[in-house]
């Protein structure tokens, strides 16, 4: 199973530092997500007053019509305006949540976004690199089972990657050492360069 950190060292401590400031970046965008969502779904607020009062006024009209339709020789000719009336106020109040639905959407879309973008960065910057560091280490982790060709590859690597000051902790002229094959060099300069990768010695 790939490991997901490195051995304690400078390397761990990168990658715990930027998963740390991803997930607070994600946490902060998830925040602020929830107040856009609440502030636009608040916008239609009005809206949905009116529409409530739109199908009240509707229902009471079309009870009225109810109550007047029996009515012998004009409950006809009356009911029909308050049917008119009543058939009035349903649209307004059909096109109050029409419109409802719309905030009520773009809410939604709008705190979607606030929270993918950041999501999207974040992962796109800890995932790939993370992916590089393992099929590095998988690399390294092999040739520190190879022996000692592979601490000859590992010195080698430390040689053209290493801080000089650390080189130099190893021996003072660490590049000769290696080309004379001194095999406890050799082996610092591999593990130097394994600790430098957050890898543990095999």
């Amino acid at each position: 199973m790939p490991r997901l950190y490195a051995t304690p060292g400078p390397t761990l401590r990168r990658q715990v530092t930027g998963d740390v400031v991803a997930l607070v970046v994600v946490a902060a965008a998830v925040w602020l997500a929830v107040r856009v969502h609440g502030a636009v779904w608040h916008l239609a607020d009005p809206v949905r007053s009116i529409g409530s009062g739109a199908d009240g006024i509707a229902d009471q009209l079309a009870a009225g019509r109810d109550g007047v339709a029996d009515v012998p020789l004009v409950g006809e000719p009356l009911s029909a305006p308050l049917d008119g009336a009543s058939d009035g106020a349903a649209a307004i109040a059909a096109a109050s949540y029409e419109q409802v639905q719309a905030v009520e959407r773009l809410a939604l879309v709008l705190a979607v976004a606030v929270v993918a973008v950041p999501l999207l960065v974040a992962l796109v910057a800890r995932i790939g690199p993370r992916v590089r560091w393992w099929r590095l280490t998988r690399d390294v982790r092999r040739l520190s089972s190879a022996g000692r060709p592979g601490d000859r590859v590992l010195a080698l690597r430390a040689l053209t990657s290493a801080a000089p000051r650390d080189l130099l902790a190893v021996h003072p002229d660490p590049a000769a050492a290696w080309g004379d094959d001194d095999a406890p060099v050799v082996r610092d300069l591999a593990a130097l360069h394994l600790r430098t990768l957050g890898v543990a010695r095999r």
